[in-house]
Formats: structure tokens, sequence, C-alpha cells
């Protein structure tokens, strides 16, 4: 106790004052007025938002991406105290700041000037030497200050109102109204959510989010790439019903015969009300044409108590299973009734799986998949740390064209559009929770990494919880992983045993395990031998950075290679020309553009992970062989399209469908498409899945 009060001294004393916008505490003083993790919903006012699940559609979501008043300062004793004033002081205050749009890091919107963006591979970023890496001190560097007023419109008033950070870095201290409301630097890859309810005002509101580039949480985030400032996911504002779901958890397993569906749902109820209540709550669950199929509600009586948790089961005879191949995703909605009338609506869609593992076996819905995976990095080459909806959704579905059929989150949890996407195309995700101590080494002696030091305990359990309650109800995750590159140790040891009470239906794993008990999979980074003594399933965490079959080797099931998307980073440089940086090269290009050799890589793995392998039978009579590499599906669910072509013209085209069982093949005539030569190019397509060209 006595180190404890003692680092907090020093940091009062490195940072300033505790009090206003100066300080922050060690990280043994994780938030302050921050809200416990949840699953990311808004609620709706009708079943019909709830189902569409847009959060602009709801009346109760206020968006604040866009434009803010931005300053960044050289440390936060340059941070002016008007930073927690009113709204009449932070409206003089601003006059002369210049405009950023959120999300986005500072350094891509011109601030910190050259060499602020730091590209970093096993190390950190703000120590210059390994003499300055001395856990949990950090310098006082750039403190970055968001600023912008907000509306509360007079119908939301009475509502329990919430700000959501997506994601920041490294730290957010929040002011609104002139009033301080808490802190956080748990996690700078997980959601910061805050209860503003007692400092909104109707009408005009003011916010001010104060955000250090470092806090001593940084020693637990060093993963491969670039290290930019700020608030880099979604922010927004959301109400809720004072009596209100807090959360709700969501298992949707298969019975021993992997035929009916096993549910269990449970709804976390919360009232900001003094006085005794009564609700009834429902749940309704839809099949994936939108029928109901299963229904059941309870009556809670409240009382004095501030929460409670109302549960469900329900087994769902014949259920549509989901799988990476067949992503059949169901609908629950639950509702909220207060004297006669519905109070709130939310909805979520999950899938039906069961992950298990049998010696060295992992199994989806009782078969062993082959994992064809990849890492994927939340990066994009003109955006840095944020990637939006639509890039997702593109990188997405260029990975399911080339054959991914599972994806490893490099180094931290993704934005929360990801796993929506993921449940809905078809992956199976490893998630990987935000702690990555690769520049301290892996030694667990005193003054070694703090992946070994109990005083770290807590800023452990802190982010594995924040990764496993945000996106608990996800079907498509389906192993969790404790951390990455952080070797192993007493608090990872701690980290396994809780989220294992957590959920029992879910493979742990960790890298940096090894072959130590806190790891269900044996999962090392570019091993060098398949030799499996771990009795358990192999799959590594990384392979080979190029682009070969290694993971196809006996023992293996499969392997994540090493990163889809390229980290490199457009900037315009003196003459107009763009400058390119990854860790691996720099380059000036004179026309602009960027080639990350994504089309490439995708033709490449086409080849290797293909789940459908086509090849030519008979050239001169159209005859080709489609072979089935799926575990699930038969290949009549999938249209295929040909386009013969000459000279950019097309010569013939069309769609046709054939049947083959997962593991066979079959030949088919492909009429008018004889004779393919350099001068005649066909292209062949089945669904998103799989592609070749002749």
């Amino acid at each position: 106790m006595k180190r404890l009060f003692a680092v907090i001294a020093l940091f009062s004393v490195a940072y300033g004052s505790q009090a206003g916008p100066k300080g922050y505490p060690a990280p043994y003083v994780l938030s302050q007025g921050q809200e416990l993790p949840r699953s990311v919903f808004v609620s709706y006012r009708s079943a019909a938002h709830a189902f569409r699940n847009d959060f602009d559609s709801s009346q109760y979501f206020v968006g604040l991406n866009g434009e803010w008043s931005f300053r960044l300062f050289g440390s936060m004793a340059e941070v002016p105290g008007e930073v927690g004033g009113d709204g009449d002081t932070l409206e003089k205050l601003i006059e002369s700041w210049p405009r950023v749009t959120l999300p986005g890091a500072w350094e891509l919107a011109g601030h910190g000037g050259e060499g602020s963006a730091v590209f970093a591979s096993r190390a950190y970023d703000f120590a210059a030497s390994a003499r300055e890496v001395r856990p949990p001190f950090v310098p006082d560097g750039a403190v970055g200050v968001y600023i912008r007023k907000f509306t509360v419109q007079f119908d939301l008033f009475d509502k329990a109102h919430f700000l959501h950070i997506g994601a920041v870095r490294a730290g957010a201290r929040v002011f609104v109204n002139g009033n301080e409301v808490g802190f956080s630097c748990r996690d700078s890859k997980n959601p910061v959510e805050f209860d503003v309810t007692k400092y909104v005002n109707e009408g005009r509101n003011w916010v001010a989010i104060v955000v250090p580039r470092w806090t001593p949480a940084s020693y637990l985030e060093d993963w491969e790439g670039w290290r930019l400032g700020g608030i880099n996911r979604d922010i927004f504002l959301f109400a809720q019903p004072k009596i209100r779901m807090r959360d709700y958890l969501v298992q949707t397993t298969l019975d021993p015969s992997y035929t009916n569906g096993l549910l269990e749902t449970a709804m976390l109820l919360k009232t900001q009300l003094l006085n005794p209540f009564s609700v009834t709550v429902y749940y309704d669950l839809y099949d994936p044409e939108g029928k109901r199929v299963n229904s059941d509600f309870r009556d809670v009586e409240m009382g004095m108590r501030l929460e409670d948790t109302v549960r469900f089961t329900a087994s769902i005879p014949n259920v549509r299973k989901w799988t990476a191949e067949e992503p059949n995703l169901y609908t629950i909605l639950y509702r909220i009734k207060r004297e006669g009338r519905f109070t709130e609506y939310v909805a979520c869609r999950v899938g039906f799986r069961t992950v298990e593992t049998q010696g060295e076996r992992l199994l989806v819905n009782g078969v062993p998949v082959m994992f064809k995976g990849v890492n994927l990095a939340e990066h994009s080459v003109s955006t840095g740390n944020y990637v939006d909806t639509t890039l997702m959704r593109a990188m997405l579905r260029e990975m399911k064209r080339a054959g991914v059929n599972a994806v490893r989150t490099d180094g931290y949890p993704m934005p929360y559009s990801f796993y929506q996407l993921c449940d809905e195309l078809g992956f199976y995700v490893c998630d990987v929770a935000d702690i990555n101590t690769w520049g301290l080494g892996t030694r667990r002696s005193k003054g070694g990494n703090v992946t070994n030091d109990p005083a770290w305990r807590e800023a452990y359990l802190a982010r594995i919880e924040a990764m496993y309650e945000r996106n608990k109800n996800h079907p498509s995750v389906v192993m969790w992983s404790l951390g990455d590159r952080s070797g192993n140790g007493y608090n990872m040891y701690q980290g396994y045993l809780m989220l294992r009470a957590k959920d029992r239906t879910r493979p742990i794993v960790y890298n940096g395990a090894g072959m130590e008990w806190n790891t269900d999979v044996y999962c090392p980074d570019y091993p060098e031998s398949t030799r499996n003594e771990s009795g358990r399933p192999f799959i590594p965490s990384r392979t080979t950075a190029g682009v070969t079959d290694w993971w196809m080797k006996p023992g293996l099931q499969g392997a994540f290679l090493e990163r889809w998307n390229d980290l490199s980073l457009e900037a315009e440089a003196p003459g107009g020309k763009y400058f390119l940086a990854d860790d691996y090269r720099r380059v000036l290009l004179a026309d602009g553009t960027v080639d990350l050799s994504a089309m490439e890589r995708s033709e490449a793995l086409r080849r290797i992970f293909a789940n459908v392998a086509i090849s030519q039978v008979d050239n001169g009579r159209g005859i080709y062989r489609f072979e089935n590499r799926m575990q699930f599906v038969d290949l009549r669910d999938f249209p295929i399209e040909y386009r013969l072509t000459a000279g950019g013209k097309v010569l013939r085209s069309g769609v046709f469908r054939v049947s083959a069982a997962p593991g066979k093949a079959i030949d088919a005539v492909i009429p008018g498409v004889g004779g393919v030569n350099k001068d005649r190019k066909l292209v062949i397509t089945v669904g998103n899945i799989a592609c070749a060209e002749f």
C-alpha cells in the first residue's frame, strides 16, 4: 500500500495537481466516474427502429462525429484552467482555436509537427532509450483538448444521458458545462462511457475532453504500428429511460446432437429512480426470415434495488446454425413496459453455434474447422487508426473472396462495426485484449515485464473484462485472447481465471503462454516446427509474412498469416508528392497514388485459401472442375457467374449452379467458352467466396 501511495504522489508531481484538467494518476487508479463496460447498443422507441439497429435512426442518439474545436499543448501544465469552465468561458476560449474532424488522429490533422506520428515496433514511442522505460513513469508529453457544444432536446431531458467515446489514446478527462465528469486511462481500444445525466441542461450544452498522448497505461499498448494521439473511433451521446436496460448477455449454443439451439439470455435492469416500481420485460426471438419463433416475459418488482437481472432460457428445435460458411443470424428483441406502455426497445443479432476443444481439435458445431486466417490491424492509409464501416466492409469482402475464413485482431479489439460485419459476412474471430508489453521483454523477475507484477493486476483484468463485456454476444467471436506478445506470469494467470469464470462457451488462448496451462490452444508466433506436444489444438497466432502454404502442414489446424493490411500512411510532401511510410520502407511517389499490393495478396491467398478450387479440365470443350473445399455447405448454394471477354468486349456471360458436397468435386461444361487463350479471357466467380481467371 505504501508503494501505491508513493507512485500516485510521484505522478501528482509529474503531471501537476490532480485537480481540474492538470493531472492523471498512476495506472493503479484506472478511472473515476467511468461506467462499467457493457455491450454497445442504443435504445429505440419502436420495434421497427430497433430491428434496423441504425444508431442514427434512434431518437435517443446524438452523434458527435464531425467538427470540434481543438488545441494541442506541450504538457499538462500548459492546459489552461478555463478548459474546466462553463459554456461562456469555453466559447471565449476557443474563439481562435483551429478545428479538427473526429474521429481522427491529431497528427493527421496537422498538429504536433514533424516526427509526431511515430511508427513503433517493439518500442515505446515515449522512450528515446531503454533507460527511459521505467514502468509506470511516462513523460509529461503532448495533450490535446477537444471542445464543442451539443443540444439536449426537451423531450429527452427527463432521461438518463451518457457520453460514449469509442476509443481514445491514451486517456480522457471529461468536463460537461464546467463540471468534471471523470477520467479514464483504462484502455485505448475499448469504449469509454460516462453518465452525464446530472450535468446536462435542456438546450445548449458544452463538453471538453482532455486527452494526453501518454499515460502510465501506455506501457500495456506496445502494439506494432503507428502511434497516433486523439479520439479515433465514434463519439456520441445516448439517452435511456431512467428505468433502463444497462446490459444484456446472450449465449446461443447447440445441444449435444448439434441439431437444436439452446438459448440463455439475461437482461440487466438499472434504475435511477428512488421510489419502488414494477416493470414487465419481454424478449422475442426471430429467425433469419423475420418469423417469431420464441418469446417470453417476466414481471419485475424492483423495490428499492438499483439493479436486477432477468433471465430467460429456451430450446429452439432444428435451429439454423451459424458458421463462417453459413452465417445464419437470428434477432432478439428486448422490450420494457412500465405503467401500461413500452418505454424501451433494444435488438441484437445472434447466431447459434457451439465452439469446443476435444484433444488436439477445435470444433465448430462438432466439426474440426480449418482456420484460414489472417491478422487484421485497425488501419487506413489515409485516416490512420480510424477505419469507417464502409472501408471495413470492403476489406472483409475482399478477404472473403480470397478464401479467408478467420480473423485475429492484431493486438487489440477492433471497432464495434467490425464484429457486426463478421457476424453478417461469416468470419471466425480470435479477439485479442489490448495488452501488449513487447518492449519490456519476457523476463518474469523483479523489474522485468509487468505481466508478472501483481501491482498491475487490475489494469490487466480491466482490459480483458472490457473486451469480453463489449463483444460477448457476437457469434463470430470463437476465441478470446488474453493479449499479445506480453510474456506470461501472474496477471495473465489471473486473467484466464477471471475470463473462464465469465465464459465457459469459448476457448481462451494466449500466444505468450506457450504450453503453459493458461491457453486452451497452442498458438505461438512464427513456430519453426509443426510438431505438437501440447495435447491441444495447434493454431499459430502468426506465421510468416510471406504468403505460403505453411499453414497447411500436418499437425496444424490452420494459422493466422501475418497481417492482411499494410501499415502505411500517405501525406502530402513538398512538391505535391505523397509520402508513404511503414516499418519496411519509405517511398516518395510522384503521382499521388499508393500501392498497398492488396490485390497481389488477395490473388495469392485465393490460390492457397480457396474455398472452391477451379481448374481447367478440357479447354477446347469448356469443361471446368469445381472442388468444394468447404466443410458445411454444398456448392449449390452459390451462383457461379462466368464472363468471356476479348479486347475488352464481352463475348459470352451467364450464371449457373452445380452441386458438390463438402470435400467433393464436379466437372461442368460451360457452353461457348472453349478455346481460352491469351486473347480470350475467362473469369469465373463463385458467389462471394471464390474467383478464378483463365
